[in-house]
């Protein structure tokens, strides 16, 4: 036993060498975050959206450059497009309308969205099943007090069916962002009233535009209509050209005066320092005519 055992030890550890870096390049693949993701606006533009991305020290990194691939159909096998994702990792493909969509058997539509992978990041793949639905919005104002009606209903047989118990909710823009103004949930007949607030400034006109969402619905997706009207405070944006400030192209005096006073003592430092040079080279000058005249 003791002859073969050096033998053993070696073939153990030629197994172990070999299996240790499979199992290391299995490890080392990227398990990705894959969504799928469907978008309407203003019953004129639709297209589904799929991001691509994986988590890395608690951050979420976006994987550019990759070909997803997206289906209709309820077995999801009939081709769409193939889209290479962005600096993102979105990739979109638009659903014009002479798309043909083929429905399901609950009357919805079947997506699905495939990344096959690498060598080095996993695949996967994304199905949702969405509704048609119409959302409509109408502004009102009825004694001073601005009123916006929300009304979504789907198409089954030709006949409206009401979207009821569904949550809309109303924005408006604001510089970086969404400002939300109401939230509604739809009645039996798919219906909702949400009062506007009467402080939200607009353009110099007065104009403001209200945007009604589905966010995230599970059967509708997201969904927004939006429409402009006057109920806005009319708010001038534009700076008067005396005006000083930092974002202005004329600054503030006390950045002048600040400015100009750490120049001088910078510049005033130069030139002490070559009058101090000049004057050492006259006196040692001086003294070595001295010495020679003394001599």
């Amino acid at each position: 036993m003791k002859k073969y055992l050096p033998k053993i030890l070696f073939l153990i550890s030629l197994v172990t060498l070999a299996i240790v870096p499979s199992q290391s390049q299995e490890k080392s693949k990227i398990t990705p975050y894959f969504q799928l993701q469907y978008f309407k606006v203003n019953d004129q533009e639709a297209y589904l959206k799929s991001t691509l991305s994986y988590s890395m020290n608690r951050m979420e990194i976006p994987l550019p450059g990759m070909i997803i691939s997206f289906f209709a159909g309820e077995a999801g096998n009939e081709p769409l497009a193939s889209v290479i994702t962005d600096e993102k990792g979105v990739a979109k493909v638009a659903l014009g309308s002479d798309t043909k969509l083929p429905l399901n058997g609950d009357g919805a539509w079947s997506f699905r969205s495939e990344f096959k992978g690498n060598d080095t990041i996993d695949g996967a793949d994304s199905e949702l099943a969405i509704r048609n639905v119409t959302l409509e919005m109408t502004l009102s104002e009825v004694d001073s007090i601005k009123k916006i009606g929300l009304k979504a209903y789907t198409l089954q047989n030709g006949k409206e069916v009401p979207a009821s118990e569904e949550a809309v909710i109303v924005y408006v823009p604001r510089m970086f962002s969404l400002l939300p103004v109401g939230e509604a949930s739809l009645d039996e007949n798919g219906t909702a009233t949400v009062d506007f607030p009467s402080d939200i400034p607009g353009d110099e006109k007065g104009n403001i535009t209200v945007i009604a969402r589905f966010e995230e619905n599970p059967n509708f997706g997201n969904i927004e209509k939006s429409v402009t009207e006057k109920w806005g405070i009319p708010t001038s944006y534009s700076v008067p050209t005396t005006h000083r400030a930092l974002w202005t192209k004329t600054p503030p005096m006390w950045m002048i005066i600040t400015l100009s006073i750490l120049l001088a003592g910078v510049w005033g430092h130069y030139f002490f320092a070559i009058i101090s040079l000049i004057l050492i080279k006259i006196d040692a000058k001086r003294k070595k005519d001295k010495d020679e005249f003394l001599a």
